[in-house]
């Protein structure tokens, strides 16, 4: 066994959990048929788009950082293999961009279509979302792997990389950084404006 501490278990046991959520969930959708195409394709795409972006990098540290298997325990390196690390990060931010547009349906759908067009409420809302659950886990689930400010890997969303990494303030000794949040903060537009063309595409192509 992998011998982890009850911290790195809890750790553990969210990521996996958190990770298959839009596998299974996208399964039992498919097979019911209740997903439509324009949500199925951006969750695709977010998963490319998040492992291109920066996952990928910050996994193996392809550009001036280490790779995740130097920050961390062995025992997680033995829980989470570093080239399944990639794969599981970025089905988890599938499921953090599912919970996101399903957010902002719930809450506007009964005045405005938030898919239709460009609306800075709409866009807010998400970016409120995806920031703060991103702050969530560089405090509560990935501190035990981030390594120090400069140990994080360049990457294409995020291109200051640890050259521009303060830290923006702390929760429970914990800190969080400009690096980790730059992602989602380039992310939110991105989804955004993808959500709205596939949605308005398959709108026009029901006419």
């Amino acid at each position: 066994m992998c011998e982890l501490t009850s911290d790195e278990l809890w750790l553990v046991i969210r990521l996996y959990a958190f990770a298959l959520s839009p596998v299974f969930l996208g399964l039992y959708y498919l097979i019911t048929k209740n997903i439509s195409y324009d949500t199925a394709v951006i969750l695709c795409l977010t998963f490319f788009i998040c492992a291109a972006g920066f996952e990928i990098w910050l996994t193996y540290g392809l550009f001036d950082g280490l790779p995740v298997n130097q920050r961390r325990s062995d025992a997680l390196n033995c829980a989470i293999p570093q080239d399944f690390n990639w794969v599981l990060n970025s089905l988890g931010d599938v499921f953090i961009v599912w919970i996101g547009l399903f957010i902002i349906k719930k809450i506007f759908n009964k005045t405005i279509d938030p898919l239709k067009k460009w609306n800075w409420s709409v866009f807010l809302v998400l970016l409120i979302w995806f920031v703060a659950q991103n702050i969530y886990v560089e405090a509560f689930i990935y501190h035990l792997q981030l390594g120090s400010s400069g140990d994080l890997s360049w990457g294409p969303l995020m291109p200051l990389g640890s050259y521009f990494n303060p830290t923006l303030f702390e929760i429970l000794g914990k800190p969080v950084t400009f690096q980790s949040q730059s992602t989602w903060l380039l992310m939110t537009p991105i989804i955004y404006f993808l959500a709205i063309y596939l949605n308005n595409k398959n709108t026009n192509s029901n006419v």
